[in-house]
């Protein structure tokens, strides 16, 4: 980016990501002369890319076709998958436990808990065949758009309960109650 300071770009940081939701919620647009020092990885669509900070909060997410040939952050590992390996696969593998608690264990330093892209890289992931791949990750995917579901289902009646004691005051204090 500030090789091209004219050039805007979509940046992805740590705060980009949803830690609860697996996905990248806002990317930022930034002119290039305004890059922040770290945003020097491009990534591709179906990237995997995984926060190397705080591995057991489990910051990662699957780029999306719109962020394609963007910018992340240094503080993330970007995983891109080969011939005979599923982006959605290895995406349901890294917010799998076993993966995280490796990560986790991992972990140097106190102030600053992170974990390198080798070491992020090293981690052994088991490889089916692709039909196996794509039942695992069908799977993943089915469950949590249900999760998804079940989620605004629950933020809305959240929304609701709020709103709930000023309707009830208003009505009251207009007589109808």
């Amino acid at each position: 980016p500030r090789t091209e300071p004219e050039t805007v770009f979509q940046y992805v940081d740590i705060t980009s990501v949803s830690n609860q939701r697996k996905c990248i919620t806002e990317a930022r647009t930034v002119l290039g002369i305004d890059a922040p020092s770290r945003a020097r990885q491009v990534i591709r669509a179906n990237d995997i890319i995984v926060a190397t900070t705080r591995p057991n909060l489990n910051a990662v997410a699957q780029v999306p076709s719109e962020l394609d040939n963007q910018i992340c952050s240094t503080g993330f590992c970007v995983l891109r998958t080969g011939v005979g390996i599923l982006p959605d696969y290895i995406f349901a593998f890294v917010r799998y436990e076993s993966f995280i608690e490796a990560l986790t264990d991992l972990v140097k330093g106190a102030l600053y808990p992170a974990v390198t892209d080798g070491q992020v890289k090293a981690q052994q992931i088991p490889l089916p065949p692709l039909s196996e791949q794509r039942r695992i990750a069908g799977l993943l995917r089915e469950q949590m758009t249900a999760v998804e579901k079940a989620r605004a289902a629950a933020e809305a009646e959240l929304n609701t309960i709020t709103a709930l004691p000023a309707a009830l005051l208003l009505r009251a204090f207009a007589g109808e109650l």
